[in-house]
Protein backbone atom coordinates (compact mmCIF):
# COMPACT_ATOMS: atom_id res chain seq x y z
CA UNK A 1 0.00 0.00 0.00
CA UNK A 2 1.33 3.64 -1.20
CA UNK A 3 2.10 5.72 1.79
CA UNK A 4 -0.08 9.43 1.17
CA UNK A 5 1.83 12.47 1.08
CA UNK A 6 1.30 15.40 3.31
CA UNK A 7 0.10 16.90 0.82
CA UNK A 8 -2.67 14.97 0.17
CA UNK A 9 -3.35 14.35 3.78
CA UNK A 10 -4.13 18.18 4.00
CA UNK A 11 -6.30 17.91 0.88
CA UNK A 12 -8.18 14.97 2.38
CA UNK A 13 -8.60 16.83 5.92
CA UNK A 14 -9.51 19.55 4.05
CA UNK A 15 -12.73 18.02 1.84
CA UNK A 16 -14.05 16.03 4.90
CA UNK A 17 -13.71 19.40 6.91
CA UNK A 18 -15.66 21.16 3.74
CA UNK A 19 -18.39 18.50 3.78
CA UNK A 20 -19.46 18.42 7.31
CA UNK A 21 -19.07 22.57 7.34
CA UNK A 22 -22.68 23.96 8.23
CA UNK A 23 -21.98 27.10 5.97
CA UNK A 24 -22.03 28.34 2.64
CA UNK A 25 -20.19 30.56 0.27
CA UNK A 26 -22.21 33.60 0.97
CA UNK A 27 -21.04 33.02 4.82
CA UNK A 28 -17.61 32.88 3.79
CA UNK A 29 -17.74 35.53 1.26
CA UNK A 30 -19.37 37.78 4.42
CA UNK A 31 -16.52 36.74 6.52
CA UNK A 32 -13.59 37.98 4.21
CA UNK A 33 -15.58 41.12 3.55
CA UNK A 34 -16.31 42.28 7.02
CA UNK A 35 -12.24 41.23 7.48
CA UNK A 36 -11.02 42.85 4.83
CA UNK A 37 -12.92 45.74 5.12
CA UNK A 38 -11.89 46.01 9.11
CA UNK A 39 -8.47 45.64 8.65
CA UNK A 40 -8.34 48.93 5.02
CA UNK A 41 -10.63 51.12 7.78
CA UNK A 42 -7.37 50.26 10.10
CA UNK A 43 -4.80 50.81 8.43
CA UNK A 44 -6.32 54.36 6.10
CA UNK A 45 -6.79 55.51 9.65
CA UNK A 46 -3.11 54.39 10.93
CA UNK A 47 -1.18 55.95 7.51
CA UNK A 48 -3.51 59.20 7.44
CA UNK A 49 -2.86 60.01 11.40
CA UNK A 50 0.87 59.52 10.75
CA UNK A 51 1.01 61.66 7.61
CA UNK A 52 -0.52 64.50 9.67
CA UNK A 53 1.34 63.91 12.92
CA UNK A 54 4.60 64.08 10.43
CA UNK A 55 3.49 67.33 8.65
CA UNK A 56 3.04 68.60 11.83
CA UNK A 57 6.32 68.20 13.14
CA UNK A 58 7.55 69.05 10.21
CA UNK A 59 6.50 72.63 11.16
CA UNK A 60 8.36 72.20 14.80
CA UNK A 61 11.72 73.53 14.73
CA UNK A 62 14.72 71.31 15.05
CA UNK A 63 15.59 70.29 18.70
CA UNK A 64 19.11 71.93 19.67
CA UNK A 65 20.57 72.19 22.98
CA UNK A 66 22.01 69.33 25.97
CA UNK A 67 20.15 67.80 28.82
CA UNK A 68 17.65 65.55 28.55
CA UNK A 69 15.89 66.13 25.16
CA UNK A 70 14.22 63.80 22.93
CA UNK A 71 12.80 64.62 19.41
CA UNK A 72 9.59 63.74 18.62
CA UNK A 73 10.39 61.85 15.67
CA UNK A 74 11.98 59.36 18.10
CA UNK A 75 9.23 58.07 19.42
CA UNK A 76 8.04 57.00 16.14
CA UNK A 77 11.33 54.66 15.91
CA UNK A 78 10.62 53.32 19.28
CA UNK A 79 7.01 52.45 18.08
CA UNK A 80 8.53 50.69 15.16
CA UNK A 81 10.95 48.76 17.05
CA UNK A 82 7.94 48.10 19.75
CA UNK A 83 5.89 46.55 17.29
CA UNK A 84 8.80 44.18 15.38
CA UNK A 85 9.77 42.92 19.11
CA UNK A 86 5.55 42.64 20.20
CA UNK A 87 5.19 40.48 16.62
CA UNK A 88 8.25 38.57 17.66
CA UNK A 89 6.58 37.77 21.26
CA UNK A 90 3.00 36.99 19.98
CA UNK A 91 4.54 34.60 17.37
CA UNK A 92 6.50 32.67 19.33
CA UNK A 93 3.78 31.84 22.14
CA UNK A 94 1.05 30.99 19.41
CA UNK A 95 3.71 29.20 17.46
CA UNK A 96 4.98 29.99 15.01
CA UNK A 97 4.82 26.66 12.99
CA UNK A 98 1.43 25.16 15.63
CA UNK A 99 -0.74 22.45 14.37
CA UNK A 100 -4.59 22.70 16.22
CA UNK A 101 -4.94 19.89 19.01
CA UNK A 102 -7.64 17.77 16.77
CA UNK A 103 -4.67 17.47 14.02
CA UNK A 104 -2.21 16.63 16.01
CA UNK A 105 -3.65 13.57 17.36
CA UNK A 106 -3.39 11.89 13.83
CA UNK A 107 -1.42 14.38 11.58
CA UNK A 108 2.17 14.43 13.74
CA UNK A 109 1.77 10.45 14.51
CA UNK A 110 1.45 9.51 10.89
CA UNK A 111 4.30 8.36 8.80
CA UNK A 112 4.55 10.96 6.04
CA UNK A 113 6.65 13.56 5.04
CA UNK A 114 6.40 16.58 7.41
CA UNK A 115 7.55 19.59 5.26
CA UNK A 116 4.65 18.84 2.70
CA UNK A 117 2.25 18.54 5.89
CA UNK A 118 3.18 20.97 7.95
CA UNK A 119 4.36 23.90 5.18
CA UNK A 120 0.75 25.65 5.27
CA UNK A 121 1.47 25.79 9.00
CA UNK A 122 4.96 27.19 8.60
CA UNK A 123 3.22 30.15 5.81
CA UNK A 124 0.43 31.29 7.98
CA UNK A 125 2.43 33.12 10.62
CA UNK A 126 4.89 35.26 8.44
CA UNK A 127 2.45 35.86 5.96
CA UNK A 128 0.50 37.27 8.77
CA UNK A 129 3.20 39.81 10.21
CA UNK A 130 3.98 41.44 6.69
CA UNK A 131 0.64 43.85 7.23
CA UNK A 132 1.54 45.01 9.98
CA UNK A 133 4.80 45.34 9.84
CA UNK A 134 4.50 47.17 6.69
CA UNK A 135 1.92 49.35 8.16
CA UNK A 136 4.15 50.20 10.83
CA UNK A 137 7.01 50.99 8.49
CA UNK A 138 4.67 53.11 6.27
CA UNK A 139 3.33 54.78 9.74
CA UNK A 140 7.33 55.19 10.36
CA UNK A 141 8.29 56.61 7.30
CA UNK A 142 5.39 59.36 6.81
CA UNK A 143 6.22 60.75 10.51
CA UNK A 144 9.74 60.97 9.68
CA UNK A 145 9.29 62.31 5.61
CA UNK A 146 5.57 63.42 5.14
CA UNK A 147 6.51 63.79 2.02
CA UNK A 148 7.63 60.80 1.13
CA UNK A 149 7.30 59.83 -2.83
CA UNK A 150 5.50 56.37 -4.14
CA UNK A 151 9.10 54.69 -4.23
CA UNK A 152 10.01 55.53 -1.13
CA UNK A 153 7.10 54.57 0.54
CA UNK A 154 6.88 51.25 -1.30
CA UNK A 155 10.30 50.59 -0.02
CA UNK A 156 9.44 50.65 3.66
CA UNK A 157 6.58 48.66 3.04
CA UNK A 158 8.76 45.75 1.53
CA UNK A 159 11.30 46.71 4.52
CA UNK A 160 8.42 46.34 7.31
CA UNK A 161 7.01 43.44 6.09
CA UNK A 162 10.45 41.57 5.50
CA UNK A 163 11.75 42.21 8.94
CA UNK A 164 8.17 41.15 10.37
CA UNK A 165 7.92 38.15 8.89
CA UNK A 166 11.95 37.17 9.74
CA UNK A 167 11.54 37.91 13.14
CA UNK A 168 8.75 34.85 13.06
CA UNK A 169 10.95 33.23 10.61
CA UNK A 170 14.09 33.57 13.29
CA UNK A 171 11.46 32.02 16.23
CA UNK A 172 10.56 28.89 13.91
CA UNK A 173 14.17 28.28 13.22
CA UNK A 174 13.78 27.89 17.37
CA UNK A 175 11.41 25.67 17.62
CA UNK A 176 13.16 22.32 17.22
CA UNK A 177 14.26 22.51 20.60
CA UNK A 178 12.53 23.79 23.82
CA UNK A 179 15.39 25.52 25.74
CA UNK A 180 15.99 27.31 22.77
CA UNK A 181 12.34 28.38 21.70
CA UNK A 182 11.92 29.70 25.52
CA UNK A 183 15.18 32.03 25.20
CA UNK A 184 14.01 33.07 22.07
CA UNK A 185 10.42 33.82 23.27
CA UNK A 186 12.38 35.67 26.69
CA UNK A 187 14.94 37.45 24.48
CA UNK A 188 11.73 39.33 22.52
CA UNK A 189 9.87 39.94 25.76
CA UNK A 190 13.63 41.79 27.06
CA UNK A 191 13.34 43.81 23.70
CA UNK A 192 10.42 45.03 23.98
CA UNK A 193 11.30 46.00 27.56
CA UNK A 194 14.15 47.94 26.48
CA UNK A 195 12.36 49.88 23.92
CA UNK A 196 11.41 52.94 26.79
CA UNK A 197 14.67 52.12 28.20
CA UNK A 198 16.27 53.10 24.62
CA UNK A 199 14.41 56.12 24.74
CA UNK A 200 15.60 57.32 27.69
CA UNK A 201 19.27 56.69 26.20
CA UNK A 202 18.36 58.92 23.40
CA UNK A 203 16.86 61.25 25.22
CA UNK A 204 20.15 61.24 27.75
CA UNK A 205 22.58 61.71 24.25
CA UNK A 206 20.14 64.37 22.49
CA UNK A 207 20.58 62.73 19.17
CA UNK A 208 19.20 64.81 16.29
CA UNK A 209 15.99 63.94 14.66
CA UNK A 210 16.11 60.82 12.49
CA UNK A 211 15.57 60.88 9.03
CA UNK A 212 14.66 58.18 6.15
CA UNK A 213 17.35 57.04 4.38
CA UNK A 214 17.88 58.32 0.52
CA UNK A 215 18.24 54.80 -0.51
CA UNK A 216 15.80 53.03 1.21
CA UNK A 217 15.30 50.39 -1.24
CA UNK A 218 18.73 49.00 -0.39
CA UNK A 219 17.71 47.87 2.80
CA UNK A 220 14.58 46.51 2.07
CA UNK A 221 15.70 44.42 -0.65
CA UNK A 222 18.62 43.12 1.56
CA UNK A 223 15.50 42.47 4.32
CA UNK A 224 13.66 40.48 1.49
CA UNK A 225 16.80 38.57 0.72
CA UNK A 226 16.91 37.83 4.03
CA UNK A 227 13.51 36.75 4.92
CA UNK A 228 13.25 34.33 1.39
CA UNK A 229 16.52 32.77 3.25
CA UNK A 230 14.99 32.51 6.21
CA UNK A 231 12.11 30.53 4.63
CA UNK A 232 14.10 28.18 3.08
CA UNK A 233 15.90 27.48 6.12
CA UNK A 234 12.76 26.52 7.95
CA UNK A 235 10.92 24.63 4.91
CA UNK A 236 14.09 22.54 5.35
CA UNK A 237 14.07 21.93 8.88
CA UNK A 238 10.29 21.48 8.98
CA UNK A 239 10.73 17.67 10.10
CA UNK A 240 13.52 18.29 12.65
CA UNK A 241 10.67 20.18 14.54
CA UNK A 242 9.06 18.79 17.53
CA UNK A 243 5.68 17.78 17.77
CA UNK A 244 5.17 18.05 21.45
CA UNK A 245 6.12 22.05 20.71
CA UNK A 246 3.81 22.33 17.78
CA UNK A 247 1.12 20.74 19.44
CA UNK A 248 1.45 23.11 22.76
CA UNK A 249 1.76 25.83 20.41
CA UNK A 250 -1.68 24.40 18.93
CA UNK A 251 -3.54 24.59 21.86
CA UNK A 252 -2.44 28.26 23.31
CA UNK A 253 -3.42 29.03 19.98
CA UNK A 254 -6.74 27.58 20.04
CA UNK A 255 -7.22 29.16 23.74
CA UNK A 256 -6.63 33.00 22.38
CA UNK A 257 -8.82 32.15 19.60
CA UNK A 258 -11.56 31.05 21.81
CA UNK A 259 -10.77 34.26 24.28
CA UNK A 260 -11.02 36.71 21.29
CA UNK A 261 -13.88 34.99 19.91
CA UNK A 262 -15.81 35.50 23.46
CA UNK A 263 -14.51 38.78 23.75
CA UNK A 264 -12.87 37.70 27.56
CA UNK A 265 -9.42 39.58 27.84
CA UNK A 266 -8.77 37.84 31.02
CA UNK A 267 -8.43 34.65 29.07
CA UNK A 268 -6.70 35.86 26.68
CA UNK A 269 -3.90 37.45 29.43
CA UNK A 270 -3.71 33.83 30.59
CA UNK A 271 -3.73 32.14 27.34
CA UNK A 272 -0.69 34.34 26.30
CA UNK A 273 1.12 33.82 29.42
CA UNK A 274 0.69 30.49 30.33
CA UNK A 275 3.65 29.40 28.31
CA UNK A 276 6.27 31.93 29.43
CA UNK A 277 5.73 30.72 33.42
CA UNK A 278 7.49 28.17 35.25
CA UNK A 279 5.10 24.74 36.18
CA UNK A 280 6.99 24.66 39.33
CA UNK A 281 8.90 26.71 41.81
CA UNK A 282 12.57 25.21 42.84
CA UNK A 283 11.79 26.24 46.47
CA UNK A 284 8.42 27.32 48.49
CA UNK A 285 8.34 30.21 50.94
CA UNK A 286 7.43 29.14 54.63
CA UNK A 287 5.64 32.72 55.49
CA UNK A 288 6.59 31.59 59.38
CA UNK A 289 6.00 34.65 60.47
CA UNK A 290 2.13 34.23 59.25
CA UNK A 291 1.65 31.90 62.75
CA UNK A 292 2.51 34.73 65.10
CA UNK A 293 -0.05 37.06 63.79
CA UNK A 294 -2.61 37.93 65.38
CA UNK A 295 -5.31 35.02 65.00
CA UNK A 296 -8.13 38.21 63.73
CA UNK A 297 -5.12 39.23 61.31
CA UNK A 298 -4.11 35.75 60.06
CA UNK A 299 -6.77 35.40 57.77
CA UNK A 300 -6.68 38.55 55.96
CA UNK A 301 -2.82 38.26 56.31
CA UNK A 302 -2.63 35.32 54.27
CA UNK A 303 -4.81 37.10 51.78
CA UNK A 304 -2.40 39.35 50.91
CA UNK A 305 0.57 37.92 51.20
CA UNK A 306 -0.30 35.74 48.43
CA UNK A 307 -1.39 38.51 46.28
CA UNK A 308 2.35 39.97 47.31
CA UNK A 309 4.47 36.43 46.42
CA UNK A 310 2.46 35.95 42.86
CA UNK A 311 3.90 40.00 42.33
CA UNK A 312 7.30 39.26 43.52
CA UNK A 313 7.82 35.81 41.86
CA UNK A 314 6.33 36.54 38.14
CA UNK A 315 9.24 38.85 36.75
CA UNK A 316 7.34 40.23 33.85
CA UNK A 317 4.76 41.68 36.09
CA UNK A 318 7.85 43.34 37.59
CA UNK A 319 9.71 44.63 34.34
CA UNK A 320 5.83 45.77 33.62
CA UNK A 321 5.56 48.01 36.29
CA UNK A 322 9.17 49.23 35.36
CA UNK A 323 8.60 49.97 31.45
CA UNK A 324 5.14 51.40 31.76
CA UNK A 325 6.59 53.99 34.54
CA UNK A 326 9.42 55.49 31.75
CA UNK A 327 6.28 55.89 29.29
CA UNK A 328 5.39 59.10 30.73
CA UNK A 329 8.81 60.29 30.98
CA UNK A 330 9.91 59.61 27.06
CA UNK A 331 6.82 62.13 26.81
CA UNK A 332 7.92 64.25 29.03
CA UNK A 333 11.62 64.67 27.19
CA UNK A 334 10.36 66.15 24.15
CA UNK A 335 11.03 69.96 23.79
CA UNK A 336 7.31 70.63 23.73
CA UNK A 337 5.54 68.37 25.39
CA UNK A 338 1.88 67.87 24.05
CA UNK A 339 -0.69 67.66 27.01
CA UNK A 340 -2.80 64.95 25.36
CA UNK A 341 0.20 62.62 24.29
CA UNK A 342 1.37 62.95 28.48
CA UNK A 343 -2.28 62.06 29.11
CA UNK A 344 -2.38 58.94 26.92
CA UNK A 345 0.80 57.55 27.88
CA UNK A 346 0.15 58.29 31.84
CA UNK A 347 -3.29 56.96 31.55
CA UNK A 348 -2.84 54.07 29.80
CA UNK A 349 0.64 53.34 31.43
CA UNK A 350 -1.04 53.78 34.84
CA UNK A 351 -3.59 50.71 33.89
CA UNK A 352 -1.51 48.83 32.75
CA UNK A 353 0.66 48.77 35.42
CA UNK A 354 -2.07 48.26 37.45
CA UNK A 355 -3.08 45.12 35.47
CA UNK A 356 0.05 43.72 36.68
CA UNK A 357 -0.62 43.95 40.20
CA UNK A 358 -3.91 42.31 40.19
CA UNK A 359 -2.52 38.61 38.93
CA UNK A 360 -4.10 37.68 42.67
CA UNK A 361 -7.47 38.89 42.13
CA UNK A 362 -7.42 37.35 38.49
CA UNK A 363 -6.39 34.26 39.56
CA UNK A 364 -9.24 34.33 42.54
CA UNK A 365 -11.89 35.13 39.93
CA UNK A 366 -11.13 31.97 37.90
CA UNK A 367 -10.67 29.19 40.74
CA UNK A 368 -11.00 31.20 44.18
CA UNK A 369 -9.95 28.05 45.93
CA UNK A 370 -7.96 30.78 48.76
CA UNK A 371 -11.19 32.79 49.19
CA UNK A 372 -13.46 29.63 50.07
CA UNK A 373 -10.89 28.59 52.54
CA UNK A 374 -10.59 31.87 54.36
CA UNK A 375 -12.92 32.84 56.83
CA UNK A 376 -13.68 35.76 55.06
CA UNK A 377 -17.08 37.41 53.26
CA UNK A 378 -16.68 38.50 50.09
CA UNK A 379 -16.76 42.32 50.41
CA UNK A 380 -13.64 41.81 52.64
CA UNK A 381 -11.83 39.82 49.87
CA UNK A 382 -12.12 42.38 47.86
CA UNK A 383 -11.27 45.04 49.97
CA UNK A 384 -8.16 42.76 50.50
CA UNK A 385 -7.08 42.20 46.94
CA UNK A 386 -6.80 45.94 46.66
CA UNK A 387 -4.23 46.06 49.31
CA UNK A 388 -1.01 45.01 47.19
CA UNK A 389 -1.83 46.92 44.23
CA UNK A 390 -2.24 50.10 46.18
CA UNK A 391 0.92 49.80 47.62
CA UNK A 392 2.80 48.74 44.36
CA UNK A 393 0.80 51.71 42.47
CA UNK A 394 1.57 54.75 45.38
CA UNK A 395 5.59 53.55 44.43
CA UNK A 396 4.79 53.93 40.82
CA UNK A 397 2.70 56.88 41.00
CA UNK A 398 5.73 58.81 43.58
CA UNK A 399 8.54 57.99 40.89
CA UNK A 400 5.71 59.33 37.58
CA UNK A 401 4.69 62.03 39.30
CA UNK A 402 8.20 63.35 40.59
CA UNK A 403 9.28 63.36 37.38
CA UNK A 404 5.96 65.34 36.20
CA UNK A 405 6.78 67.36 39.05
CA UNK A 406 10.50 68.65 37.74
CA UNK A 407 9.02 69.25 34.68
CA UNK A 408 6.29 71.23 35.36
CA UNK A 409 7.01 72.63 38.73
CA UNK A 410 6.19 72.64 42.30
CA UNK A 411 7.05 68.45 42.82
CA UNK A 412 5.54 68.58 45.98
CA UNK A 413 2.04 68.87 45.13
CA UNK A 414 2.21 66.49 42.27
CA UNK A 415 3.53 63.97 44.11
CA UNK A 416 0.76 64.46 46.78
CA UNK A 417 -1.43 64.21 43.58
CA UNK A 418 0.22 61.21 42.12
CA UNK A 419 -0.19 59.27 45.85
CA UNK A 420 -4.10 60.12 45.83
CA UNK A 421 -4.39 58.68 42.42
CA UNK A 422 -2.56 55.39 43.01
CA UNK A 423 -5.93 53.72 44.77
CA UNK A 424 -7.88 54.54 41.59
CA UNK A 425 -5.53 52.92 39.46
CA UNK A 426 -5.37 49.93 41.77
CA UNK A 427 -9.48 50.10 42.16
CA UNK A 428 -9.57 49.46 38.28
CA UNK A 429 -7.55 46.92 37.93
CA UNK A 430 -9.33 44.75 40.47
CA UNK A 431 -12.80 45.86 39.58
CA UNK A 432 -11.98 44.65 35.89
CA UNK A 433 -10.29 41.20 37.58
CA UNK A 434 -13.93 40.79 38.91
CA UNK A 435 -15.82 41.62 35.97
CA UNK A 436 -18.39 38.87 34.41
CA UNK A 437 -17.84 36.99 31.13
CA UNK A 438 -20.36 38.03 28.35
CA UNK A 439 -23.51 36.23 28.27
CA UNK A 440 -23.86 34.59 24.69
CA UNK A 441 -26.98 32.50 25.51
CA UNK A 442 -29.66 34.91 25.10
CA UNK A 443 -29.85 36.80 21.25
CA UNK A 444 -27.31 38.51 19.54
CA UNK A 445 -26.96 41.52 18.12
CA UNK A 446 -25.20 41.53 14.62
CA UNK A 447 -22.74 44.36 13.99
CA UNK A 448 -20.09 45.13 11.48
CA UNK A 449 -17.80 43.56 13.86
CA UNK A 450 -19.72 40.50 14.35
CA UNK A 451 -22.60 39.36 16.39
CA UNK A 452 -21.97 40.67 20.34
CA UNK A 453 -24.16 39.73 23.13
CA UNK A 454 -26.44 43.10 24.93
CA UNK A 455 -24.44 44.64 27.17
CA UNK A 456 -21.07 43.92 25.85
CA UNK A 457 -19.97 47.53 26.19
CA UNK A 458 -20.63 47.55 29.80
CA UNK A 459 -19.23 44.73 30.54
CA UNK A 460 -15.85 45.69 28.68
CA UNK A 461 -15.80 48.72 30.24
CA UNK A 462 -15.72 47.63 34.04
CA UNK A 463 -12.25 48.45 35.39
CA UNK A 464 -11.26 51.17 33.15
CA UNK A 465 -14.76 53.36 33.91
CA UNK A 466 -13.81 54.26 37.39
CA UNK A 467 -9.80 54.73 36.08
CA UNK A 468 -10.66 57.17 33.91
CA UNK A 469 -13.54 58.64 35.57
CA UNK A 470 -12.00 58.67 38.87
CA UNK A 471 -8.77 60.06 37.77
CA UNK A 472 -10.09 63.52 35.99
CA UNK A 473 -8.23 65.71 38.71
CA UNK A 474 -5.08 63.99 36.99
CA UNK A 475 -6.22 65.03 33.58
CA UNK A 476 -7.17 68.20 34.68
CA UNK A 477 -3.56 69.08 36.00
CA UNK A 478 -1.40 67.61 33.35
CA UNK A 479 -3.98 69.86 30.54
CA UNK A 480 -3.53 73.09 32.52
CA UNK A 481 0.04 71.87 33.79
CA UNK A 482 -0.64 72.80 37.77
CA UNK A 483 -2.11 71.28 40.47
CA UNK A 484 -4.62 73.56 42.37
CA UNK A 485 -5.55 72.39 45.91
CA UNK A 486 -8.61 71.96 44.89
CA UNK A 487 -7.58 68.92 42.37
CA UNK A 488 -5.86 67.28 45.54
CA UNK A 489 -9.00 67.38 47.80
CA UNK A 490 -11.26 65.99 44.88
CA UNK A 491 -8.59 63.43 43.94
CA UNK A 492 -9.00 62.25 47.31
CA UNK A 493 -12.53 62.50 47.20
CA UNK A 494 -12.33 60.40 43.87
CA UNK A 495 -10.19 57.36 45.51
CA UNK A 496 -12.17 57.02 48.18
CA UNK A 497 -15.22 56.33 46.12
CA UNK A 498 -12.96 54.16 43.76
CA UNK A 499 -12.05 52.18 46.37
CA UNK A 500 -15.50 51.81 47.83
CA UNK A 501 -16.81 50.86 43.84
CA UNK A 502 -14.45 47.84 43.70
CA UNK A 503 -15.04 46.59 46.64
CA UNK A 504 -18.69 46.26 46.05
CA UNK A 505 -20.36 42.60 45.00
CA UNK A 506 -22.87 42.41 42.33
CA UNK A 507 -25.66 40.10 42.80
CA UNK A 508 -24.77 37.75 40.35
CA UNK A 509 -21.32 37.19 41.95
CA UNK A 510 -23.20 37.76 45.47
CA UNK A 511 -25.46 35.12 44.76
Amino acid sequence: MRVPTGRAVRRWSRHRAGRRSEGGLGDLLSDVYTAVLSVTMAVAIAVSVAAQLGADLAETPPVSGGGLVLAPHWLAILVGLAAVAGIAGLAARLGPVAVPEHQAQWWLAMPVDRRSLLRPAAVRWPLVAVLPGAVVAVAVTLVLAPAADAGTLTAAVALGGAVAASTVLVMALTESSRARHRRARLAADICLALVPIVGGAVALGSLPAPTVPARLAVPAVAAVVVAAGLAVLVDLRLARLRGALMKERGAVGGEALGAVLSLDTRALGRALAASAEPAARRRSARLAWLARAPRLWRAPAVLVASDALVLARTPRHLVQLVVTATLPALALAVPQPVPVVTVVLLVGGAYVGALATADGARRAQVAPVLDALLPLGQHQVRRLRLVVPVAAMVLWSAAVFAVIGLRYGDPAAWLLLGVLSAPVWAAGAVRAAYRPLPDFSGPLIHTPMGALPPGMSTVVSKGPDVAILCAVPVLVALLVGAVPPVLLAVQAALAAAAVAIAGRVGKRQHD
